[in-house]
């Protein structure tokens, strides 16, 4: 007796000609279900805040209130207005700066880590301890390690043979101040890119490593050559997040100088200047713009990211 012949082929075939898929539940209405809750908190913490902050600055603000309908009229201002110009263009260099450095900090931390498995396992508990702290206790201590009385930067300056910054007042000058904004931003970034860029140099261990070994490759040049282009991913992703927390840096500024942006509006990013605006000046509006240019900024920033990354490939 001949076996009955199958009505359907293997799993995943496409049903044959003429004959219309057929609506599977599993397939295409649970995932959208599963996911509809996630979609919805996404919606609400993030969609709704930011197309809110896009209307807001169409308009006036007054008093944390929606003012009347004004157009790009300020949008304008900003770009007239030389506090904004000077913050946009302090922000950008304090994020090269910042970038810059915790990369190359984070880069030097994870080869120590990477050099042997005992030291890794030691010293990662105490690499990751500064960017446990909050940002503004980190603020507060960095604020008295450069106390010009009793502060110990100036005290380890004086011990290496710098007189000059006997009694050195960091925070009375834009430029000083920022110096220790920086040191301390990027001392409190380091742990989570070092972090990850250890997990990708152990993920760059293999046959490409030890060739280029056989082959007589340095150490330097297995990790210029090989290691780092292997990491070109894993290092544009760092870029973005460094250059995000860059350009939000906004609990340093506001603990470690005195007045928040000061001496004399020195100090003021595009963070700091957004708070003050809208909680300060109580602008909306304006506090709203200054959010928006900084969001298309940073977005940006991140398609040149990517965009590399791709052309590269």
């Amino acid at each position: 007796m001949n076996a009955p012949a199958p009505r359907g082929g293997p799993p995943g075939t496409p049903p044959p000609a003429g004959r219309r898929p057929r609506f599977r539940f599993d397939r295409h209405g649970l995932p959208g279900l599963l996911l509809a809750p996630l979609l919805v908190v996404v919606i609400g913490v993030v969609g709704y805040p930011i197309v809110r902050t896009i209307w807001l600055s169409f308009h006036e603000g007054e008093y944390l209130r929606t003012g009347p309908w004004n157009g790009l009229a300020n949008y304008g201002e900003l770009f007239t207005d030389p506090y904004f110009l000077a913050a946009l263009l302090r922000t950008t260099i304090f994020a090269i700066v910042c970038v810059g450095g915790t990369l190359l900090v984070s880069l030097a931390v994870a080869l120590v880590l990477d050099a042997g498995p005992w030291m890794a396992r030691v010293v990662t508990v105490i690499v990751l301890l500064p960017w446990a702290m909050p940002r503004v206790a980190s603020g507060i201590v960095w604020k008295w390690i450069f106390n010009d009385q009793y502060g110990i930067a100036n005290w380890l300056l004086v011990g290496i043979g710098l007189d000059q910054f006997e009694g050195y007042a960091w925070f009375n000058s834009g430029f000083t101040s920022l110096v220790a904004i920086t040191i301390a931003v990027v001392w409190h970034s380091v742990p989570f890119i070092a972090i990850s860029m250890l997990a990708g140099l152990r993920a760059t261990r293999g046959e490409v490593l030890e060739a280029a070994r056989v082959d007589g490759a340095t150490f330097t040049q297995s990790l210029l050559r090989v290691r780092l282009p292997m990491m070109k991913p894993l290092l544009t992703i760092l870029g973005v997040m460094s250059t995000i927390f860059a350009y939000q840096s906004f609990d340093h500024f506001v603990v470690m100088t005195t007045p928040p942006g000061g001496p004399s509006h020195s100090t003021e990013v595009l963070s700091l200047l957004t708070w003050l605006q809208a909680f300060t000046v109580l602008d909306q509006g304006t506090a709203a713009a200054m959010a928006v240019v900084t969001f298309v900024l940073l977005a940006g920033i991140t398609a040149i990211y990517v965009r590399l990354t791709k052309e590269d490939k």
